[in-house]
């Protein structure tokens, strides 16, 4: 065994002594040397029937930490981003969540793509006091004082939101007298409907009814025939996924387009895709964003290319969203420079930013997300120009209070 004289012995025990202060000292000071990164915990469902829409979530969100990491991160401070996966379960995403929060001690939380997750991981950030941003439409139920989560903050629209947004608009540009719904009979459809039926009667339209499939649906040829039987002038349909898919395909196999406008109430690049080129022509459909927006908006440019670059492919809406999300966080808490979350939290409510899009405008009162919700117009095949050119943007119900629930609605009308 070798002998270690005086001189190495003082060497050795600085270095320990430095090493113990770097790792176990103050958190100050381990913050001023740069050691402890902010923690966002991102929750996506990598695996089951989102698993395609997630990874766009999931590329978007490296995104976003990296650009955030290159200019010098939150408080100075570099970002370390912690991906765990709620294989599309409400339980699962639950217990993600809390994993995050007790055991990877994360600052913030971000994600899910379904609103059954999104409902599980609010009640953890509400219980453990994390900002937490949802990137699918809104689910939390901000509408009774007692049940409100102050930390949750919904980047994406309402189902209302868009059904209005998405009723104004085709009572402006499109003609016919006569609406009428075709949907998946669960909850998320039926968040749909009131902003349909209001905008019909706000604008003398009359409203036929509703057709409901059951849920999940592969099937609607034997609704169509329904619907058709209500002699429509325009048809509003609300399905998503696999379901969407197959339902696409038979609108072309009974030559919808061409009797009646036909809008979906949402869709994504990952359906478009999977239901081929040209199927969506001449069908409208719903869209919190979409690429061809950077020849608006160079931000949305700059996002395209790097996102292309991981991957060979455009992103999603949901990418577009999902990359704000620590984005604002980090303009926020940079701007107060607290990361405490009730100052959080109440520098955003009201808060407006723009990024890769129009500005958005977040409602104190509810933390709903005023925006464009944009109508695209799908191409034929043969004026596809790319594998990812499926739409045109023809148009958005504008950006407008208007088309939400009022806070005094939602009896939250004296809440700030």
């Amino acid at each position: 065994m070798q002998k270690m004289n005086r001189r190495d012995f003082m060497k050795t025990t600085l270095a320990v002594g430095l090493g113990a202060t770097i790792t176990t000292g103050p958190a100050f000071l381990k913050y001023a040397l740069g050691e402890t990164p902010v923690k966002y915990g991102c929750v996506l469902p990598l695996s089951g029937v989102m698993a395609e829409l997630a990874g766009d979530q999931k590329i978007a969100s490296e995104i976003s930490i990296e650009e955030i990491n290159k200019n010098g991160g939150i408080l100075g401070r570099q970002v370390e981003l912690i991906i765990r996966d709620t294989e599309g379960t409400a339980p699962i995403a639950r217990r993600k969540a809390e994993e995050l929060c007790e055991n990877d001690k994360v600052d913030f939380l971000g994600g899910t793509c379904t609103g059954w997750e999104e409902l599980a991981v609010s009640e953890v950030s509400k219980r453990n006091k994390k900002n937490f941003f949802i990137y699918p439409h809104n689910f939390v139920d901000n509408t009774v004082k007692d049940s409100f989560n102050e930390f949750a903050f919904d980047l994406n629209v309402s189902p209302y939101y868009a059904g209005a947004s998405q009723g104004k608009w085709v009572a402006e540009n499109l003609p016919g007298k006569r609406w009428h719904l075709l949907a998946d009979n669960y909850s998320w459809p039926r968040m749909w409907m009131p902003g349909f039926k209001k905008w019909a009667e706000k604008t003398g339209k009359e409203w036929t009814g509703e057709t409901w499939a059951p849920f999940p649906c592969k099937d609607y040829s034997t609704f169509i025939p329904q619907v058709l039987a209500k002699k429509p002038d325009v048809l509003f349909t609300v399905t998503w996924g696999s379901g969407q898919i197959s339902q696409i395909k038979q609108f072309a196999e009974f030559g919808m387009a061409s009797k009646m406008p036909c809008i979906f109430g949402v869709t994504d690049i990952p359906w478009a895709h999977a239901a081929g080129k040209g199927a969506f022509a001449d069908l409208y459909a719903g869209m919190p964003w979409y690429w061809e927006l950077q020849e608006k908006y160079p931000k949305a440019k700059s996002f395209n290319e790097r996102f292309f670059a991981k991957c060979n492919r455009m992103p999603a809406a949901y990418g577009q969203i999902t990359y704000e999300g620590p984005i604002l966080y980090r303009d926020v808490v940079n701007e107060i420079k607290s990361m405490d979350p009730f100052k959080v939290a109440k520098a955003l409510e009201g808060r407006r930013f723009q990024y890769l899009k129009s500005e958005v405008y977040i409602r104190a009162c509810d933390h709903l997300a005023i925006q464009e919700f944009f109508m695209a117009k799908g191409k034929a095949a043969k004026d596809m120009k790319g594998d990812f050119d499926f739409f045109n943007l023809v148009g958005s119900g504008g950006v407008s209070e208007e088309l939400a629930t009022t806070c005094e609605e939602k009896g939250l009308g004296n809440r700030v």
